[in-house]
Parts: C-alpha cells; sequence; structure tokens
C-alpha cells in the first residue's frame, strides 16, 4: 500500500543524492512511498518497475542500475531472506516522522543470515554496502567491505527530537552510540531516542522541572534502551512500578551515580 511521506527542503542539497542520477533519486524517493512504517519493502525489481514507473517501458532494463546508485551511496541495502528479495532504506527514522509506526511484516536486514546485494543479483562482493553496523546485523557476511557509521545519524536524530541544536556529538557521545550499536539496530537506538520524547517526565513535567533526556540516559545500558523503546511503542507498563514510577527511579539512579555532567546528559528546565 502506499503512503504518503514527507520530503525535507535540504534533500536536493543531498551529497549523496549528487552522486547519483535524477532517474536514482526519483527512484528513492519513489520507494518511501511504498516502504512500510519501518523503511522496508519488496526488492523484485520487475515489480518495482511496475509500481513506481507504470508508464516507462525501459523501466524494468534500468531500474537495478539505479538501484546499484543507491546502494553504492548507502541509501539503501538489498537482502534476501527465505529466498525473498527486500530493500531497506538505511536511517529510515532520519528520513521519516512517523506517529504510530505499524510493525513491519518484512524480515530486517540485520535478522537476515544471507549475503545482501551479492545474494540479489550475483555481484562481486568488492562493492561497499549499505548496511548497519553492530553485533548480530549481519556485519560478519560483509566483513572487509566499508560500512558506514550510523552515529553521526543517530546524534542528529536526537538533537532534532530533543530540540537541542548547541550539543556538540563529543567522544563521549560517540563512544557512547557506538557502544550501544553493538547490541542494537540503528532503528533500535532511534526508537529509544523517540520513546524518550514521549514521554512527560523525561521532557520536563516533573518536579524538579527538568528534562532527563540526555543520551546518557537514553542509552546508559540495556535496561535503560529496553524501556524507553517500549515507550515509544506506548506499551511499557511493568507490573511492579507505573511507567512515572520506573522513569523517577531511572532518572534518580543516574544523578546518584553522579549523571549530571552536562556532556552526558541535558538538563534544562522546561
Amino acid at each position: 500500500m502506499a503512503r504518503i511521506r514527507s520530503i525535507k527542503p535540504e534533500f536536493p542539497q543531498s551529497e549523496s543524492m549528487g552522486n547519483v542520477s535524477r532517474d536514482a533519486r526519483l527512484t528513492f524517493l519513489e520507494l518511501w512511498t511504498i516502504a512500510d512504517d519501518e523503511g522496508r519493502l519488496r526488492g523484485n525489481s520487475r515489480m518495482l518497475a511496475s509500481l513506481l514507473f507504470p508508464y516507462d517501458d525501459d523501466a524494468p532494463a534500468l531500474i537495478d542500475g539505479w538501484l546499484d546508485e543507491l546502494e553504492r551511496e548507502h541509501c539503501i541495502v538489498r537482502y534476501k531472506n527465505g529466498g525473498q528479495s527486500y530493500i531497506e532504506i538505511c536511517n529510515w527514522l532520519i528520513h521519516q516522522k512517523i506517529d504510530k509506526p505499524s510493525k513491519s511484516k518484512i524480515p530486517s536486514f540485520s535478522n537476515s543470515r544471507e549475503d545482501s546485494r551479492n545474494v540479489v543479483a550475483g555481484k562481486d562482493q568488492g562493492k561497499d554496502q549499505g548496511v548497519d553496523q553492530g553485533k548480530d546485523q549481519g556485519g560478519d557476511l560483509l566483513a572487509g567491505q566499508k560500512q558506514p557509521d550510523p552515529a553521526p545519524e543517530i546524534f542528529a536524530y536526537w538533537q532534532k527530537l530533543m530540540d537541542s541544536p548547541k550539543s556538540v556529538f563529543d567522544d563521549k557521545r560517540k563512544k557512547l552510540i557506538r557502544k550501544s550499536l553493538e547490541n542494537y539496530s540503528p532503528a533500535d537506538l532511534c526508537k529509544a531516542i523517540r520513546g524518550c520524547s514521549k514521554s512527560p517526565f523525561n521532557m520536563g513535567k516533573n518536579d524538579r522541572k527538568t528534562k532527563y533526556n540526555g543520551l546518557g540516559l537514553i542509552l546508559r545500558d540495556a535496561e535503560h534502551i529496553d524501556h524507553f523503546i517500549e515507550l515509544d511503542g506506548g506499551d511499557a507498563k511493568p507490573a511492579d512500578e507505573s511507567v512515572d514510577e520506573m522513569n523517577a527511579r531511572i532518572a534518580a539512579e543516574f544523578l546518584s551515580d553522579g549523571g549530571s555532567d552536562d556532556n552526558t546528559i541535558d538538563m534544562e528546565p522546561a
């Protein structure tokens, strides 16, 4: 099912878009309209040509080339799972802000155990791939290949969602994000950030009128990441404490450990 998606005004000035053809740029935008809420879609090229370019007779012969361009720029990753071809749009949550997202029915690239682009089209294995980094994310299948660092994009997503334009992407934040990527996908970390932004307590509606929305808190450990991911889905309700009680406990624990360093957690008046 086609979906309404948004395009940022800076899209035409993107360096990655400047490195691909006009047809590839159009293909990228049209992929957004048929991707699900987690940025995944079926990847059969003939099917895509008929859906995206129904009036262009040459599209079936050319679309693989356009997808190749997008993959070289780490805009998409193509992979197989169970013999079916799929596409995952990289940094999807950076491109789109989706309210009440539906869970994808398509297996993610990070959970697929087959080679990505090379299985789909039988290309050489020396080419760069637009894939996620991290443990158990298929990186072992593409050993030795250059992989994009998602940390700056994740920081930018946090910075925008928390309205913190003066925050600096320093070494502490880089290490924190990259450590979290050892066990979580970039999409998971973006969900955790979004979950925090949905918490009134964390966004300043508390007794101290203070925002507890820093990366140092959100990505502190697996418990915190899981908690905020659940908040993004709206179902984080532990049996022994309310969401507000859990938020208060997490913040108190963090502060008791000396977590008030401005480089670790932003604490601004609400």
